[in-house]
């Protein structure tokens, strides 16, 4: 069998791409511990080195970084995504026997049906785990009916992972 399907890479649907990686992966907590370390370095370096000051403004600076980018994890994540090259582009999605090509003007990209440990779907998609370690989040937006069926049959070997949220 072979299916194909399409969609424009935009900011809904990095939004529901975000939203749903942060539903399987539970509540997340800042690194205080890192933002801690940089803060005491930058009073070392503030207060008991002969170094000029911006060095410790340089730590300081990354410990207000690292506060900011969990504080606004998702709008951060967002620019970044809308920053990238692909970003606005109409992205292929072929299904077939090997697996699932995604075809876009910058990358072309092979996932086949044995690199999937499991997945877990959602209302909205469904959440490959690779044997990599990875994810790759598919959105049901785009997915007709028959789409769906066949990578359910697919992926029917496959034993479903528990959401972190859901434990």
């Amino acid at each position: 069998m072979h299916f194909e399907t399409h969609f424009i890479l935009n900011r809904e649907h990095y939004a529901e791409c975000f939203d749903q990686s942060m539903l399987l992966k539970g509540p997340q907590k800042p690194r205080f511990v890192f933002i801690t370390g940089l803060i005491l370095a930058g009073l070392f370096f503030l207060f008991a080195t002969q170094v000029q000051g911006l060095l410790a403004w340089f730590f300081f600076g990354i410990a207000l970084l690292e506060y900011f980018s969990f504080k606004y994890k998702r709008p951060w994540w967002l620019m970044r995504q809308m920053m990238s090259k692909n970003a606005g582009n109409k992205i292929t999605l072929i299904f077939d026997e090997q697996g699932i090509e995604n075809k876009s003007v910058y990358i072309n990209n092979q996932l086949a049906w044995q690199s999937i440990d499991s997945f877990y779907e959602t209302d909205t998609g469904f959440m490959l785990n690779l044997h990599q370690g990875g994810q790759q989040y598919l959105s049901k937006s785009c997915l007709d009916d028959s789409i769906q069926d066949y990578i359910q049959q697919q992926l029917s070997g496959k034993k479903q992972a528990i959401p972190l949220s859901a434990k």
